[in-house]
C-alpha cells in the first residue's frame, strides 16, 4: 500500500507539457510535411503531417524542444514546461550543397558554363525576340499574413485537441487586395486587355501601389538587374555575375527534353541585393529552363524579407525556351495597419503569372496566385473585411499619403501642408483648409482655406472651384482666388515639382515649424485664376491656365524704378501646357489626378503670352519653357533627374524672370560643433539649389538641371560593423545656367542681391541615406561664386528620405 501510494503521489506531481501547432516555409508560408520533432536529449519523436500540424506530449523538465528537416535549418523553441503551448514555427531552407562547393578544390566548371549561358543571353530570351507574342494571366494576393501570435496559438491548440484543424481555414486568413490581369505581350509591349479586381477596395491598390510598389512587376533573369518595388537586383545571369556571385555545379539530370545542368548560386556578400538560389540549364542550347532565387534576409533593402521568386520554362518545336510560369512572393512589416488584434501586422504579397505563346496552352492556374486560398473564399473574405476597422485604417493612410488630404465625411481636409507655418512677417499662422468630395458632389469641387497670423493679426484665404464637364474623357474647368503671402521667388509655372501633392513650392509646415525655422523672405499677392484642362489621351494631357496676379513690394521683395519705389504691378497672361508621358499610370481622387511614377520619361512643354501694368503703362511679353524628369533605376542603385529650359521674349519685372528656387538661408548657417549646419527651407531638397541664396540669381535665357544618384550600399555593404546598418550612398549634382539682359531694368530695377549668371552655378553633394530608414545627410560643396559676400562654400543638410 505504501509502495502504490508513493507512485501515486509521484504521478499526480508529474509536470505534463503538450505542444501543438504547424511548421511553415518562412519564405512562402507553405506548410512542411515530415519535420522531426523532439525535446533535447529526449528519443520522443514525432513528425508534422501534409499540413504541418504536430502534437507532441512530454513530462520531465526539458524546456528545449527541437525541430529538423532536410533542407531545412535546424530550429529550437524553448518551452516552459508543465504547460499547454501551441505555436507557429517558420523554418528556412539551407543549400547544404552550396556550401561543400565552396571548399572544393580546383577549377569550377559552373564559371565556364555560366560564361557560355551569358554570351547566348540575347539568343535565349525569346521574349526579347522580333516577332514574339503572348497572353499572360497574373494574379496578385495581398494577405494580412500573421495575426496576433496568442490568439493564433490559443486557436490552433483548441481546434487541434477537436482534430478539426486545417491549414487552408479562411478564417486564419486576412485578405486586403486581390486582382487578376490578363495582357498581350510582344517584343517592345506590355498591353493590358482586362482586369479584375473582385470584391477588393476601391483604393486598395493605391495604399499597395504607394506602399508596396508597382504590383506588375516585371521579372527577367536575362537582364542583366530585375526590379522589385522599384530597387534593383543583380541578376545570377548578369555580365557581372561573377563579382557578385559563387557557382557551384550541382549536378547534371535527364529529362525528357534531353539533359540539364543544375547550378548553385550564392551571393558573396549578404548585404548585397543578390540572391542565393539554384538555375537549370539545357544542355543544348545553354538555355535557362528553371530557376528559385531568395533575397537573403540580410540584403539592404527596408520593410521586406522572405523574398522568393521562381520561375519555369518549357521548350518550343524549334527547341526555343519560353517562360510558361512565374512565382513572386513576400513579406512586408506594416506597423501603420496595427490594431488591437493585429498588434505586429505583417503584409503577404504573392504575385503569380502564367504565360501561353502560340504553341503552348495557357495553364489555368487552380488556388488562387497559386495559394492556398480558393478564388471563392478569398472574395467572401473581401466583402466581409469591406467596413472593418483595419481597412477603414488602410483607407485612411492612402487617402493622406496619395492626395494630402483627410477624409471628414463629405469634405477634406487639406493640402494637410497648409494647416499651419511659421514666418517673420505672420508669426505662427493656423489654417482650415477645406473642400468637398465626391460623396457630396461627383462632377464638382468646392473647397479652400483661411487662415489667422498670430503675429500681424490678420487673415489670409484663398478659393476655388472645380467642375467636370461631361463625357468621357476629362476635362475640367476651375475658378479660384487667393490673398496671401507667398515665398519671394515662387515659380507659378514649376508644373512638374508640384504633380506631387506633398510639394507645394512654398512655405508650409514641413519647410518652416517641422524644420523649426521661421520663413523670412515673403511678399503679399493677389491671384485670380481660371483654368481648363484636357486629356487628349492616356499619355498626353493639356491645362490652359488664364491668371490676373497682383504682386506687391516690400523689403524682401522691393520695387524701384530708377530709384523711385513701386508699391505693385499686375501681371495678366495666358499658358498653356502640355504633358507628355509614356505608358504612367494614374488614379483619380474625384477631381485630382495621381501620378505613379515610372522609369520612363515624363516631358512638359510650356507658352506663355501676357503683359504686366506697371507706373500706367502696360507690355506684352513671352515665354516658352520645357521640362523633363525621369526616375533610372539600375543594378546597384537609381538616378533622379529633373532638366529644364526656356527663354523669355521682351522685357520684364525682374520677379517674372527665371528666378532658380534658393535655400532660405542661403549662404548663411547655424553652428553645431563648429560646424555649418545649411538647414535652410526644408533641410536638403532636391528641388532647390542648397548652397544659393533666394533670387541670388535671375536669367531670361536658362537651363537648370539637378539630380540625384542613390548606390544601394555598394560601399557601406563592404565595411566591417557598418553594413549592418543598412546604409546606402548618395550623391547629387545641380548645376543653373543662363543670361541676363540689362534691358529688363527698363521695367524695374534689380534688387541689390540679384544677379546674372556669368558662368554656371553648381553644386555637388555626397552623403549617405537610409539612416534609420528614414534620415538622410550630405556634404554639399558650392563650386562656383564662392567669394561672394555671405555665402558658404560648404555644408551639411539634412532631411527625409523614405524608400524601399
Amino acid at each position: 500500500m505504501l509502495i502504490i501510494m508513493l507512485f501515486a503521489s509521484l504521478f499526480a506531481s508529474a509536470q505534463e507539457t503538450v505542444v501543438v501547432g504547424q511548421v511553415l516555409n518562412i519564405a512562402d508560408k507553405t506548410p512542411i510535411s515530415s519535420v522531426n520533432i523532439h525535446f533535447k536529449n529526449t528519443e520522443k519523436v514525432v513528425q508534422t503531417n501534409e499540413e504541418g500540424y504536430f502534437l507532441i506530449r512530454y513530462t520531465g523538465k526539458e524546456s528545449i524542444l527541437i525541430f529538423s528537416s532536410v533542407g531545412y535549418k535546424k530550429q529550437e523553441l524553448k518551452i516552459k514546461p508543465g504547460q499547454s503551448v501551441g505555436v507557429q514555427v517558420e523554418m528556412r531552407e539551407e543549400n547544404t550543397l552550396l556550401r561543400e562547393a565552396l571548399v572544393i578544390p580546383g577549377v569550377n566548371p559552373a564559371i565556364d558554363l555560366m560564361k557560355k549561358v551569358r554570351l547566348l543571353k540575347r539568343e535565349n530570351d525569346v521574349s526579347r525576340q522580333k516577332g514574339f507574342n503572348a497572353e499572360s494571366t497574373e494574379q496578385n494576393l495581398v494577405l494580412l499574413s500573421k495575426i496576433n501570435q496568442r490568439t493564433l496559438s490559443k486557436r490552433i491548440f483548441d481546434q487541434l485537441k477537436k482534430g478539426n484543424i486545417s491549414h487552408t481555414d479562411s478564417s486564419l486568413v486576412i485578405p486586403l487586395y486581390m486582382a487578376e490581369n490578363k495582357y498581350q505581350l510582344t517584343n517592345i509591349d506590355k498591353k493590358q486587355v482586362s482586369k479584375n479586381i473582385f470584391s477588393s477596395p476601391e483604393n486598395a491598390e493605391r495604399l499597395l501601389e504607394k506602399f508596396v510598389g508597382e504590383m506588375t512587376t516585371e521579372l527577367n533573369f536575362y537582364d542583366n538587374a530585375i526590379f522589385v518595388l522599384g530597387k534593383g537586383m543583380i541578376s545570377p545571369l548578369a555580365n557581372v555575375g561573377n563579382a557578385y556571385y559563387d557557382y557551384y555545379l550541382a549536378d547534371s539530370v535527364k529529362r525528357k527534353t534531353g539533359k540539364q545542368y543544375e547550378i548553385h548560386f550564392h551571393t558573396k556578400n549578404p548585404k548585397n541585393l543578390a540572391f542565393n538560389g539554384k538555375l537549370w540549364i539545357d544542355s543544348t542550347t545553354l538555355a535557362l529552363t528553371r530557376i528559385e532565387a531568395e533575397l537573403p534576409s540580410k540584403a539592404n533593402i527596408n520593410f521586406i524579407h522572405n523574398l522568393h521568386i521562381s520561375e519555369t520554362f518549357v521548350p518550343l518545336a524549334n527547341k526555343n525556351w519560353v517562360r510558361q510560369s512565374e512565382e513572386m512572393t513576400l513579406n512586408m512589416n506594416y506597423e501603420l495597419l496595427a490594431d488591437s488584434l493585429h498588434p505586429r501586422p505583417e503584409i503577404f504579397v504573392k504575385r503569380s503569372a502564367t504565360y501561353h505563346s502560340g504553341e503552348l496552352n495557357l495553364k489555368e492556374p487552380g488556388n488562387f496566385a497559386r495559394s492556398n486560398y480558393d478564388q471563392t473564399t478569398l472574395n467572401e473574405k473581401l466583402n466581409d473585411l469591406s467596413n472593418t476597422a483595419l481597412l477603414r485604417t488602410a483607407k485612411l493612410i492612402a487617402e493622406v499619403a496619395l492626395t494630402g488630404n483627410i477624409p471628414a465625411g463629405k469634405v477634406d481636409i487639406g493640402n494637410i501642408l497648409q494647416l499651419a507655418r511659421l514666418s517673420d512677417i505672420e508669426g505662427l499662422r493656423l489654417n482650415l483648409p477645406l473642400k468637398t468630395n465626391e460623396t457630396l458632389w461627383k462632377d464638382g469641387m468646392i473647397g479652400g482655406y483661411a487662415g489667422y497670423a498670430t503675429k500681424n493679426h490678420t487673415i489670409k484665404y484663398s478659393a476655388e472651384g472645380k467642375y467636370k464637364l461631361p463625357g468621357e474623357k476629362k476635362r475640367v474647368v476651375g475658378i479660384s482666388y487667393t490673398d496671401d503671402y507667398r515665398r519671394i521667388d515662387y515659380n507659378y509655372n514649376n508644373f512638374m515639382y508640384r504633380e506631387n501633392p506633398l510639394i507645394t513650392g512654398d512655405e508650409d509646415i514641413s519647410t518652416t515649424l517641422l524644420m523649426l525655422w521661421s520663413a523670412s523672405k515673403l511678399n503679399r499677392r493677389k491671384e485670380f485664376n481660371v483654368t481648363f484642362s484636357n486629356d487628349w489621351n492616356s499619355d498626353i494631357e493639356s491645362t490652359l491656365y488664364l491668371r490676373a496676379n497682383t504682386m506687391y513690394a516690400n523689403g524682401s521683395l522691393p520695387m524701384q524704378t530708377n530709384g523711385i519705389n513701386i508699391s505693385s504691378f499686375l501681371q495678366r497672361s495666358a499658358t498653356l501646357n502640355t504633358r507628355f508621358s509614356f505608358d504612367e499610370k494614374t488614379y483619380e481622387n474625384h477631381l485630382q489626378r495621381i501620378y505613379i511614377l515610372n522609369n520612363r520619361p515624363v516631358l512638359s512643354v510650356a507658352l506663355e503670352g501676357g503683359e504686366y501694368s506697371l507706373n500706367n503703362k502696360t507690355k506684352g511679353y513671352g515665354k516658352l519653357m520645357g521640362a523633363i524628369k525621369q526616375y533610372v533605376p539600375f543594378d546597384i542603385g537609381n538616378l533622379y533627374y529633373v532638366a529644364e529650359a526656356g527663354c523669355i521674349i521682351g522685357n520684364v519685372p525682374y520677379p517674372l524672370l527665371e528666378i532658380p528656387s534658393g535655400s532660405e538661408l542661403g549662404g548663411y548657417g547655424i553652428y553645431k560643433m563648429n560646424i555649418p549646419v545649411q538647414t535652410g527651407s526644408g533641410g536638403y531638397s532636391m528641388y532647390q539649389y542648397n548652397m544659393m541664396k533666394y533670387m541670388e540669381y535671375g536669367a531670361d535665357k536658362y537651363v537648370n538641371l539637378q539630380s540625384e544618384l542613390t548606390l544601394n550600399g555598394l560601399i557601406m555593404n563592404q565595411i566591417p560593423l557598418i553594413k549592418y546598418l543598412n546604409l546606402r550612398e548618395l550623391f547629387s549634382f545641380k548645376m543653373a545656367y543662363g543670361s541676363l539682359s540689362n534691358s529688363h531694368q527698363s521695367v524695374l530695377d534689380y534688387p541689390i542681391f540679384m544677379q546674372g549668371l556669368r558662368k554656371p552655378y553648381m553644386e555637388v553633394g555626397v552623403g549617405i541615406t537610409n539612416i534609420l530608414h528614414i534620415f538622410a545627410i550630405q556634404s554639399v560643396w558650392r563650386l562656383t561664386d564662392t567669394n561672394k559676400s555671405g555665402v558658404f562654400p560648404w555644408g551639411i543638410r539634412t532631411g527625409l528620405s523614405i524608400s524601399f
